[in-house]
């Protein structure tokens, strides 16, 4: 019997995963992790993953399951690979994306490791994707509930360990989780959605960067030249944002530009926002025999964005990604993502 270390958070996703590894006949042991800095982990917050009330969640569902249950620190990885890296990226005008972050450093590297090497065999999270093997190793899938496919957050995940983890919810549907009779026991048919920036659980996340990088005032620039006011800081704004400028125009204005060293935010219209081209670095390629790679592929910007079809170069752990029609809002720090059908075949952080 093969044993599983799982995170649960106490919320119905990781809870229900950990339901169905044990119907499944795995020894499971329910792990949750203490993430939160000190100052804010006792938030009794529903919508915040790790706070100390979903804690006492997890506990709970543990002993529902007949399942051991323990807590594992890891605050102080989550603080110097999810949390300054967010503020550094923020200072630095670009737009992080704690969730790949967490995954990236936490929950399948400082977890996962520390899980191996005290005895369980595999782990296991409530992602929506699967992993599944083929005759080339295990690949990386998505999720059939393509509303809450989770793949385009899990590529950076090394593929040597794609065999060391299990995705129960890759083959269900959200609603059926929800109406299954054993969360209705629970009461979490009507629970909420976990909450993306689990640090900020207040979800002020404007406030946060002022505590954290304060203000410094700079100019508004038009693309074409002419400036038109002034921002109290680039770390506000993201590529493609509309709203909050300040800025009264003939036209409507969107974020096209973000320039730390001359702390100048650029604007204009939308169209200037779309783009065929996007180069990433710190690429992980999950799916990388050359001879498979000459089919169609597909790639997307964001989470929420429809996948275009593509071409990729690589070089080193850089990538050159050329899509076939233009996508919107290509934004530094964000991750782009390749799909080969429903196989991700790896991934990036934006750059240009």
């Amino acid at each position: 019997m093969k044993t599983v270390f799982i995170a649960v958070s106490g919320g119905i996703d990781s809870s229900f995963s950990a339901y169905l590894l044990k119907e499944s006949g795995y020894n499971v042991v329910a792990v949750t992790f203490q993430l939160l800095p000190k100052e804010i982990k006792n938030i009794k917050n529903p919508r915040a993953c790790c706070s100390a009330d979903m804690i006492l969640r997890a506990k709970k569902i543990a002993h529902e399951l007949s399942i051991p249950h323990y807590v594992m620190n890891l605050r102080d990885e989550f603080q110097a690979y999810v949390v300054d890296h967010f503020i550094n990226e923020y200072k630095n005008g670009r737009t992080p994306n704690p969730c790949v972050l967490c995954n990236r450093f936490i929950k399948f590297n400082a977890f996962l490791k520390k899980a191996l090497s005290i005895g369980a065999d595999m782990v296991a999270t409530g992602h929506y994707a699967a992993i599944e093997e083929d005759q080339r190793g295990f690949v990386l899938k998505k999720g059939v509930d393509r509303e809450k496919d989770q793949s385009y957050f899990l590529y950076p995940i090394e593929k040597e360990y794609l065999g060391h983890i299990l995705f129960p919810l890759g083959r269900w549907r959200k609603k059926s989780i929800r109406n299954h009779p054993v969360t209705q026991r629970w009461g979490m048919g009507d629970s909420k959605e976990s909450q993306d920036v689990c640090f900020i659980p207040d979800g002020d996340i404007r406030g946060f960067l002022r505590h954290k990088i304060g203000e410094s005032k700079g100019p508004i620039r038009h693309v074409e030249g002419h400036i038109l006011g002034y921002h109290n800081g680039l770390h506000y704004y993201t590529v493609g944002q509309r709203k909050g400028l300040g800025t009264p125009y003939r036209e409507a204005l969107y974020v096209l530009q973000l320039i730390p060293e001359e702390n100048t935010l650029v604007v204009g219209p939308k169209e200037l926002l779309k783009t065929r081209h996007v180069l990433a670095h710190s690429v992980n390629m999950l799916y990388n025999d050359e001879g498979h790679l000459s089919g169609e592929l597909s790639g997307k910007v964001r989470f929420r964005q429809t996948e275009e079809g593509c071409r990729i170069y690589i070089s080193g752990d850089k990538m050159e990604v050329i899509f076939d029609n233009p996508v919107y809002a290509v934004t530094p720090g964000q991750s782009v993502v390749i799909y080969k059908g429903d196989i991700v075949v790896g991934g990036g952080v934006i750059y240009g």
